[in-house]
């Protein structure tokens, strides 16, 4: 069989065509790099990349609503409840004052505090929430209570190591000038990070104040300050504070 081609100078040449038999096999010897990759050579690449982004999103999709029904229900708000009893000692006298984990670094595990999304002491297994109310009252007071009276904790992040969660660096620049004071300090494993703190003596709840605001984001609480005051002498080992801590589920995560 041939095929008639001219050329350029208006001459027409007999061409022969390949016996078909010749072709047969050439796949075999010869395979197509792109299928050798698992590639299909039969849709275009865009096509199958559409394709696995619309897979992914129904995945996501899945487990967003396997989250929403396990967790989520008809509120996205959640309490965790704890109380404090922050001693043994039987003193009698009208005044608590104790600080916790002051020196502990960054990168290192705290203790003294309540950890969330876990049931054990594995930092690896908590998650994080952004907090977005806390109060603290003091349980059946067995005097007055008076001011200043409060409480301070440490939002903890996930560390490499540890048991526990470790302190949240402060993470915007800050530098003090203190002229005509003795000194303001800004730096440091109590001033270089951050905490919260709320008066137990007005019980003045934190919150957030606008939609804009997302809350204390963290994995959850450490001990920082217990400041108690009262009218008169009272058994130290009485105290008891009663801490509830507000938290929006939406925001739960493996991520600072």
């Amino acid at each position: 069989m041939y095929r008639l081609y001219k050329s350029g100078n208006g001459q027409v040449q007999q061409v022969p065509i390949n016996d078909p038999t010749e072709d047969e096999g050439i796949e075999e010897k010869f395979p197509n790099p792109l299928e050798a990759k698992g590639e299909n050579t039969n849709e275009a690449p865009f096509v199958e990349q559409q394709r696995n982004q619309f897979d992914l999103i129904k995945q996501n999709e899945s487990d967003q609503a396997r989250f929403q029904t396990k967790k989520l229900q008809n509120s996205n708000y959640q309490i965790v409840n704890f109380i404090i009893d922050p001693t043994d000692s039987v003193a009698s006298q009208a005044f608590f004052r104790n600080a916790y984990n002051e020196t502990t670094a960054v990168g290192t595990a705290l203790d003294a505090g309540v950890m969330f999304g876990t049931n054990t002491e594995d930092v690896s297994k908590a998650k994080y929430y952004n907090i977005v109310y806390a109060n603290f009252r003091l349980r059946f007071p067995p005097t007055e209570m008076q001011s200043p009276s409060y409480l301070e904790f440490y939002p903890m992040q996930k560390i490499p190591t540890g048991d526990f969660g470790g302190k949240i660096p402060r993470q915007i620049e800050a530098v003090a000038n203190s002229v005509n004071t003795k000194g303001i300090t800004v730096t440091g494993n109590e001033y270089g990070v951050q905490s919260f703190g709320l008066d137990l003596f007005n019980e003045n709840a934190y919150y957030t104040q606008s939609p804009d605001l997302k809350g204390i984001r963290c994995i959850g609480v450490a001990l920082k300050r217990i400041n108690l005051n009262f009218t008169s002498d009272i058994t130290l080992e009485d105290i008891r504070i009663e801490v509830e801590i507000g938290y929006d589920l939406k925001t739960e995560g493996n991520n600072y």
